[in-house]
């Protein structure tokens, strides 16, 4: 419980952060941070006390629509920020593919009330793909000022790269995880790890969003 609270508050103060260098996130293309946070925020506190205090039983609706949401904005932040043309048709082709899957499933193959781990995986690998073409271009660009310009947006590239790769491993693994009651401290593996992990890039959103503020 304790680490819930932590994922928590490090998911606040990031929302907290991006309001308060809302003026300075607009250079980075970070903006759409702000409601994104405030969302993520409002879903995670509401859906604590539903299921904790009330009588909510499954999620899965509110992941379902969450997914979609989180990959489009990681979508357009990327596509914006990517230096070539050849990237930016890449980062479309692959949303227009997860996109019309997600809606193709959702409306002839599974009800949208249930929690779908292959979506979940979709997701996740388009986020990160659009995150290491976003560092492949970076890296090519042998312009220092560019470089600062872009830094805070290298720490959100880090916590995203990080964190869906090893979630994605967990939800892959999730039935396994589950049938060996794989846990420790008493907290299953499929929760400690997401948790662990969202800690980690929120702490970077948050570290990001600062940097705004000082490269200003």
């Amino acid at each position: 419980m304790y680490l819930l609270y932590i994922y928590l508050g490090c998911l606040i103060l990031s929302a907290l952060t991006a309001t308060r260098f809302h003026r300075e996130l607009k250079s980075r293309q970070l903006f759409l941070f702000v409601p994104y946070l405030w969302l993520i925020s409002i879903q995670e506190i509401g859906l604590f006390i539903a299921t904790n205090y009330g009588s909510l039983k499954t999620t899965g609706l509110f992941y379902n629509i969450y997914r979609p949401i989180s990959t489009t904005v990681f979508v357009i932040l990327f596509y914006r920020i990517s230096i070539n043309a050849p990237v930016r048709k890449l980062i479309a082709w692959l949303y227009s593919v997860y996109l019309s899957v997600t809606l193709v499933t959702f409306i002839f193959i599974q009800s949208i009330t249930i929690y779908n781990s292959y979506l979940s995986l979709a997701s996740g690998f388009v986020i990160t793909c659009c995150g290491i073409f976003f560092l492949f271009n970076y890296f090519n660009l042998d312009n220092p000022t560019e470089e600062r310009r872009w830094l805070p947006v290298i720490l959100v590239t880090v916590g995203v790269i990080t964190f869906y790769p090893i979630v994605n491993i967990t939800l892959a693994f999730y039935k396994f995880l589950l049938a060996y009651d794989a846990s420790i401290f008493g907290i299953p593996l499929y929760q400690l790890i997401p948790r662990i992990m969202s800690i980690f890039m929120y702490s970077c959103f948050t570290y990001a969003f600062y940097l705004c503020k000082k490269k200003n």
